[in-house]
């Protein structure tokens, strides 16, 4: 042993031998239970049945950690996936589970996984997420999940149809996710999406297609979330599914869907914000869709934050007569519409059904006229908000350009009241002084509100 290691470990011993005999931990064991699994709890599941064999205070403690992670990809073979849940769910005896995340393929072993999933459930777990892939055969969750009176939040991704018992309780169940779901039965599907207590729901790329009428009646529901996948429109039946949803408590909602279903959501006196955007259309039912969503709107007219593709502002103008129709947004209070398109007549009808807007946002930039044509008559007159509410405006996105420069020349000479315009300028080149060149070109046109302040944002 060098010199060097000689006056260590006699350092060490000096360092332990404490003057007044007070008894030291320098060792990772001597640190107490609980923090030993908290800091298990921050390593993979793996890595926690690995300290087993650290000392034999350790061979246990990761058994008594309470999120259980179980994934196959960082395993080689499949057999050495299931037999290592297997051990870990026998090991952890009954201890009680907080979050269960399985996340696997399922080949031939659905009896399997579903066995785990039970486990889960028999040792009160409280979070469950299921994520499945590569079903082969038959597979069905077991049904005692759906009565788990301890499940307060639970995500399902099964790319499968979700075969559900005839009864469905969930008394605390407060947030559930659905993805790559087919949806079999509607009075089962209907107690799984009306829960007692649920707050927030989100249902993704899911298929409806055995449904014809579907109600969400969660009366505590607050957050909703619908994204719809883009089907080929010509081998579906375009009607779908009618989906009705009690908006008693609703705060949010948002939908980003071809909207093949017809969704309708009622009461929502307390909406906070909705969120609108059409991913795909076939020109051939571009007109139902077009009603479907001007009658979307007019249920959701008491929201206060309102945010709307472009694409859903291009349907609503696929029909000349839709846009007299619009409903009036007495508490609109924000409004983000896509594209500053100045030939939008659905765009300035919806400006002008807005008596009380404050904020109007631009998030997808400019739309250029396609030649000089001259658009004052769109703000003949301006809408009320322009001179009485309308206080900031914030575009993203711009491209500097003389055309661009003039469009919004005829938007801010009628925002009498406009306090603030904040420009995005990601794509602006301050080394080549593109930013400095704008904000003079700005300050140079005429406004119509002499408190406005220009600011530039990089984000």
């Amino acid at each position: 042993m060098d010199e060097t290691a000689v006056a260590c470990k006699s350092e060490y011993r000096e360092l332990k031998e404490e003057p007044d005999g007070d008894a030291v931990a320098y060792n990772i064991d001597d640190l107490p239970e609980a923090i030993l699994e908290h800091i298990l709890s921050f390593v993979s599941m793996e890595d926690a049945v690995r300290t087993c064999v650290l000392s034999k205070k350790w061979q246990y403690l990761w058994t008594s950690r309470p999120n259980l992670e179980l994934s196959d990809w960082p395993f080689s073979r499949r057999e050495h996936f299931t037999n290592f849940v297997e051990r870990v769910l026998v090991l952890r005896g009954s201890a009680h589970i907080k979050r269960f995340d399985l996340s696997c393929d399922v080949l031939g072993d659905a009896s399997r996984v579903s066995l785990w999933v039970s486990a889960a459930v028999k040792r009160n777990v409280e979070e469950c997420f299921v994520d499945l892939s590569d079903i082969q055969g038959d597979f069905v969750l077991p049904y005692c999940l759906f009565t788990c009176a301890t499940l307060t939040h639970m995500e399902l991704s099964i790319p499968w149809e979700l075969t559900l018992p005839s009864r469905i309780h969930l008394p605390n169940l407060k947030v559930l996710h659905l993805m790559d779901i087919t949806f079999v039965d509607k009075h089962s599907t209907e107690q799984l999406l009306s829960s007692p207590v649920l707050e927030e729901l989100s249902i993704e790329d899911c298929t409806w297609d055995n449904l014809q009428t579907l109600t969400i009646g969660a009366p505590m529901l607050k957050f909703l979330i619908i994204h719809d996948e883009d089907f080929d429109c010509s081998s579906i039946d375009p009607y779908s599914c009618r989906v009705s949803i009690c908006g008693n408590n609703l705060k949010s909602i948002h939908f980003m869907s071809p909207f093949l279903n017809d969704y309708q959501v009622e009461n929502t006196c307390a909406l906070l914000e909705a969120h609108i955007s059409v991913t795909d259309c076939c020109p051939s039912r571009i007109e139902q869709l077009a009603y479907r969503l001007n009658k979307l709107l007019e249920m959701i007219c008491s929201v206060k934050k309102l945010e709307l593709s472009s694409r859903t502002f291009q349907v609503l103008s696929s029909t000349d007569e839709l846009y007299l129709h619009l409903p009036v947004f007495p508490n609109l209070k924000s409004l983000d519409v896509g594209r500053l398109d100045m030939k939008c007549q659905v765009l300035f009808k919806l400006l002008h059904n807005s008596p009380h807007l404050e904020t109007l946002k631009f998030g997808e930039g400019i739309e250029l006229p396609s030649n000089d044509e001259e658009y004052g008559a769109t703000l003949d007159p301006a809408p009320p908000c322009f001179s009485s509410h309308l206080r900031q405006i914030e575009l993203f996105d711009l491209l500097l350009c003389e055309k661009k420069v003039c469009v919004l020349e005829l938007l801010l000479k009628h925002a009498t009241v406009l306090e603030i315009f904040m420009i995005c300028t990601r794509w602006l080149r301050p080394e080549q002084g593109d930013k400095e060149m704008f904000r003079k070109k700005l300050l140079e046109i005429h406004c119509g509100s002499k408190n406005l302040k220009i600011a530039f944002s990089d984000h």
